[in-house]
């Protein structure tokens, strides 16, 4: 018998008061709270009202607060101290900054019976406003990674390692895919719009996934070249057209937007070029913006592929 139905790992840093409004969520649930053991894996937080308000979860039965004593900058890590120290029968990792609807774990559970993988459907929400996502699901490897809206088995996990990539992002495409690659024992709650995923890309207040600074640009390629060395080592290879077409595009659209030097693009084009030339298929949705730059990239013409910025060239006419 397991302590809980669901474990859910919240990797912290800075996060202030965001954990309020997550944590009611998380209290809220039908399925009832006292099912559910919360892990907070604390990334070396110094802000006050951090410490405070983890301090003060931490006085519920079923919640843990695990203080790392350095800083790693990334989620993974955290994840994975989240995952070694699950209890619950299932387990869910969460973003610090979003929110589940009060329903989203009765109903994932409620269809959890044989299953190793539960994926719900999410909402994106624009300054409080809603607005559900619309995946045009084909196969479970071109869904969103979206880490947030799987439900796991935790013993289905740890069977056949799979651990989340630490030191670098798209950590939770690695895990996604794997575990996609690793079972059939899934299903997509399509109708099921159980999470609340909070658009934060303005100057004063951005998510991780929104910093396009030469650090984060660089972390999430790091990422991609390890699934691509996991794609290898499993044999799974031929999938990795479908699992790369919307990360490749959205890739080179975070360098367009960004201020890095025509140096620094060179050497993160030049660094991609196995990724593209083994992966790299348009993604409709840019309808061929970037064409033109993976070509440069494939044909290892990295200063031309530095010179294009659709966005630059954009900004420059208005």
């Amino acid at each position: 018998m397991f302590k809980y139905k669901i474990s859910v790992v919240v990797p912290t840093y800075n996060s202030g008061d965001f954990l309020v409004d997550l944590f009611d969520s998380l209290k809220s649930q039908t399925i009832g709270f006292e099912n559910i053991e919360v892990i907070f894996v604390d990334d070396n937080s110094k802000d006050k009202r951090t410490l405070d308000l983890l301090n003060k979860f931490s006085n519920y039965n079923n919640v843990r607060v695990i203080y790392k004593e350095y800083n790693s900058g990334y989620p993974g890590e955290g994840r994975n101290i989240g995952l070694k120290n699950a209890n619950g029968e299932f387990i869910i990792f969460t973003d610090h900054d979003d929110t589940y609807n009060i329903d989203a774990f009765e109903k994932m559970y409620a269809n959890s019976y044989n299953k190793e993988m539960i994926i719900s459907n999410f909402n994106k929400v624009y300054s409080g406003k809603k607005i559900p996502f619309n995946a045009n699901f084909t196969n479970y490897l071109t869904l969103p990674a979206a880490i947030w809206t799987r439900m796991f088995k935790r013993e289905f996990l740890v069977k056949n390692n799979i651990w989340f990539l630490e030191g670098m992002l798209a950590e939770d495409v690695y895990v996604a895919t794997l575990a996609s690659l690793k079972t059939d024992k899934i299903v997509y709650l399509e109708n099921l719009y159980g999470y609340n995923y909070n658009i934060r890309d303005s100057d004063k207040n951005k998510s991780v996934i929104h910093l396009r600074n030469y650090k984060y640009i660089e972390a999430m390629l790091n990422g991609y070249i390890e699934i691509c060395k996991m794609l290898e080592k499993e044999n799974f290879t031929q999938y990795g057209e479908d699992i790369f077409r919307k990360h490749l595009t959205s890739w080179l659209y975070t360098i367009d937007l960004s201020n890095l030097t025509q140096q620094d693009k060179q050497n993160l084009y030049k660094k991609s070029y196995h990724v593209f030339k083994e992966y790299y298929s348009e993604d409709p949705y840019f309808k061929g913006k970037y064409k033109k730059t993976a070509n440069n990239i494939l044909n290892k013409n990295f200063k031309k592929a530095a010179k294009d910025s659709l966005f630059k060239k954009l900004k420059a006419k208005l």
